[in-house]
């Protein structure tokens, strides 16, 4: 069902100095995160928080200077019943929750039970993301989450895939339609799942749903980033992502209905054609273009070009400049 989504990006930087951090916990009581902040920076606190609000999901990103995040018995009447798995970028963090205490570092994850007590401390700083999904959700995906809160969640290829769909999320600069926000929603909530051991019962049904799409998302990130190296091919993007080359195929395929060959390909031009119309790279040639954006050969290139935008690269080129001059 397509749901409300809200974007969310505030920082202390952005209110006046005698009152950065009295003013920032009001802002966390305001948003409804029942917690209690305490500054450890000597007096000059930094909090940057960004916060995706996809309806019953939600992604935050916590950058701070060192600090403690509390939740008390008494905050415990507006929690929400919640669950949150907690990924640290910048450490140690220490995480105390569900009778269980831990320091982590870059690369840990770990889950909370939000309807428990909670203590977060990051002694010289630090950098978390989480994200946090309905516990009744969770619950019919994963047999008692509760067993497993304020423990590490074990690495894996599950918790690498939503680390992966996590960054492409960084792309939003406006919240996505209420139909993309139920599309994310449901993905991190099967991410989330796998990531801390699904039920017989509902492994084949996160497999083909939030995993796939996550697994498909990660092919494409990694073209997108990838696809001006002239040696960059199927073997390279399946031993980055740890799939078959057959597999990597299937996805493509089947997701988007292009090949990787077509996806590098259409890659490759649209950023020559940027690069062609661009006044600042005028100083380039045509063939310097060409492999700067990864073809081996301006003969192919040219072909290609013409093939995919019905005008060759010099006739692009000089189209934009006389457009330029008027």
């Amino acid at each position: 069902m397509p749901t409300s989504s809200h974007l969310l990006r505030w920082s202390t930087e952005m209110l006046p100095e005698r009152v950065r951090f009295s003013t920032f916990r009001e802002e966390f009581a305001r948003l409804n995160l029942a917690l209690d902040v305490i500054d450890h920076s000597g007096g000059r606190p930094r909090i940057d928080v960004t916060c995706l609000s996809l309806g019953a999901v939600g992604v935050c990103s916590l950058v701070t200077t060192p600090v403690e995040f509390i939740r008390h018995k008494h905050h415990l009447k507006d929690s929400r019943e919640q669950f949150g798995l907690n990924l640290v970028e910048a450490g140690p963090v220490q995480f105390a929750n569900a009778g269980q205490e831990y320091g982590y570092d870059v690369g840990s994850a770990c889950l909370v039970d939000r309807g428990r007590t909670l203590r977060v401390f990051g002694p010289r700083g630090g950098s978390v993301k989480f994200v946090t999904v309905q516990a009744a959700a969770l619950r019919s995906l994963v047999a008692n989450p509760e067993d497993l809160s304020g423990r590490p969640v074990r690495s894996g290829p599950a918790l690498r895939l939503l680390n992966r769909y996590l960054r492409s999320l960084a792309s939003f600069k406006e919240p996505p339609s209420s139909e993309l926000a139920a599309t994310v929603g449901v993905h991190l909530l099967d991410l989330v799942a796998a990531t801390l051991g699904p039920t017989d019962q509902a492994t084949d049904i996160i497999t083909e749903r939030g995993v796939k799409a996550a697994k498909l998302q990660a092919i494409l990130a990694e073209v997108a980033r990838r696809y001006s190296d002239p040696n960059f091919d199927l073997n390279k993007v399946a031993g980055a992502i740890g799939m078959s080359r057959r597999y990597v195929q299937k996805l493509l395929e089947e997701g988007t209905g292009k090949s990787f060959t077509e996806h590098l390909a259409g890659r490759r031009l649209e950023r020559a054609f940027a690069m062609l119309t661009d006044p600042h790279h005028l100083h380039l040639a045509i063939i310097d273009i060409a492999y700067a954006v990864g073809f081996g050969d301006v003969s192919n290139f040219n072909r290609t070009f013409r093939r995919h935008f019905g005008e060759t690269p010099s006739g692009v080129r000089a189209a934009s400049t006389m457009r330029e001059q008027k």
